[in-house]
Formats: structure tokens, C-alpha cells, sequence
């Protein structure tokens, strides 16, 4: 049994581990682990923002292509942008920079551009009750002061259902999205122990000791939908590798099911 065989992965694991599976097909949720277990969401919280800059280009308050200038100021560590040279990016740019490299420094210029209250109004409307965005990216003073952004395995699956299912947004925006998070970069967790060629859709997010996957994957046959969360592991290795481990077990069982 798959929730055996998963069970059996995560009590052999240390940390604080939250889980959740749905296949999105049969419309419905095949394994359930502390899923309204609220953490540091990390970059994970990037899709909120990304739902959100797309939503004001729907209503009309920014273009995709529209130029937007990054000062000196706005560069903060880990991040494309902040080793480039270049002053003028397009707000598509800075979307794609924000998810599939989780650039730090566009994801805050993007903040800036839409407001907190318009990203945390977004969560609330959604039904996202414990997700929330309470500083920006690499603010340690924000930290200090306990300040974080938090969300749950459960409102992350329900906020990326919604752009698979074309409810959130016009469906070319909800296609947009999916595209941006299929180039994703980081594949050391979810994708770790499957097919380089596998198609799927998703969003990392890392912090000392923590690490996150959330995406929809596509099989020939089947289309699924996995989050992971870990947090207060034993190190990022070892997180890493056991989401590589249980993302390879829910892998297994669609693989079998598409063969009988």
C-alpha cells in the first residue's frame, strides 16, 4: 500500500514533516500527512506572489511586457539579479526570475509593486487562513524583530489547484503560470530520483535546516499533485533527499497503476 510504503519513509525521517497527495484526475486527496501544520514558508511563498502580479495584470494595473528598473538599492543576496549589470527587466522577467530561480531581489521588487496588503487580501479571499506574507525576501532585521512568512502544506495545495484547475485566474494566465514553473531550476528535491524528462509544475522554497516542494506532476496517464514540507531537519541534505525519497515512492505507485 502507497500510504504504508509512505508512512514507513517519514517515521524513519527526523524533522517536522508535512505532507499531502492528491490525484487531481480522480479528484481526490490519496494521503494526508499534518497537512494544516503551519511553517516558514520560505520561497514557496513565491506562488502567492506570483498569483497576485497576475491578477493585476488581469485587472489592468501592470502590462507583462511593461519595463521595470532595478535600482542598487533593491539587490539583496542570492539572486541572478544581483550580480547583473542590466537596469531594465520586464515584469514577466522578474515573474520568471522570482519562481524558477527563486531571484530574491525580484521577488522583492515585485512586493514593492503590488503591495502586502494586496498579496495577504489575495490569501485571505482564497481561503488561504494560514498563509501569510510578513516581511520580504532576505530582511533579517524583519526576523529580528519576528517577522516571517508562513503558510501550510494544505493552503499550498489548494492555492496550486486552483491555477491547474483554471479557477484563479483566465485560463491563459493559469497556462502561463504552469509553463513558468515547469523551467524550475531546482530539482534536488521533488525531481531528485525521477526522469530528467518528466514534466512538472512546481515551486521550492529552502531556509537552514528546512526545505520545501510543492508541483503537479504529468504522466502519460495521470496527472498528481505533491506537497512536501520539512522543517527542523537533521540538515538540507538530508531534507532534500527525503523529499527525493517520497516523491520517488508516489512516482513507483502511478507508475504501476499506468501499467496495469
Amino acid at each position: 500500500m502507497l500510504s504504508q510504503k509512505m508512512e514507513k519513509v517519514i517515521c524513519e525521517a527526523q524533522g517536522n514533516i508535512a505532507v499531502v497527495l492528491k490525484d487531481l484526475q480522480k479528484d481526490q486527496r490519496i494521503y494526508e500527512y499534518r497537512e494544516d501544520t503551519q511553517m516558514p514558508s520560505a520561497s514557496i511563498i513565491k506562488l502567492l506572489i506570483m498569483v497576485e502580479a497576475m491578477k493585476q495584470v488581469a485587472e489592468g494595473r501592470f502590462e507583462l511586457e511593461q519595463k521595470i528598473t532595478i535600482h542598487p538599492k533593491d539587490k539583496v543576496p542570492h539572486g541572478v539579479l544581483t550580480d547583473l549589470t542590466t537596469q531594465s527587466y520586464t515584469f514577466l522577467d522578474l515573474i520568471m526570475l522570482m519562481i524558477i530561480v527563486s531571484d530574491n531581489t525580484a521577488t522583492n521588487v515585485i512586493i514593492n509593486l503590488l503591495g502586502f496588503d494586496h498579496i495577504n487580501q489575495l490569501a485571505w479571499t482564497l481561503g488561504l487562513k494560514k498563509t501569510v506574507l510578513e516581511r520580504k525576501m532576505m530582511d533579517t532585521e524583519a526576523v529580528k524583530r519576528g517577522k516571517q512568512n508562513k503558510t501550510t502544506p494544505g493552503d499550498m495545495v489548494l492555492l496550486l489547484e486552483s491555477i491547474y484547475r483554471k479557477k484563479i485566474l483566465k485560463p491563459e494566465l493559469c497556462e502561463l503560470m504552469l509553463d513558468i514553473m515547469k523551467r524550475q531550476k531546482d530539482l534536488a528535491m521533488l525531481k531528485r530520483y525521477l526522469p530528467e524528462d518528466l514534466p512538472v509544475a512546481h515551486k521550492t522554497g529552502n531556509l537552514l535546516n528546512l526545505n520545501h516542494d510543492i508541483g503537479i506532476f504529468y504522466l502519460p496517464m495521470h496527472t498528481y499533485l505533491l506537497c512536501v514540507f520539512i522543517a527542523d531537519a537533521e540538515s538540507n541534505l538530508k531534507a532534500k533527499q527525503l523529499i527525493g525519497k517520497i516523491s520517488k515512492c508516489v512516482y513507483d505507485h502511478f507508475q504501476i497503476e499506468e501499467a496495469l
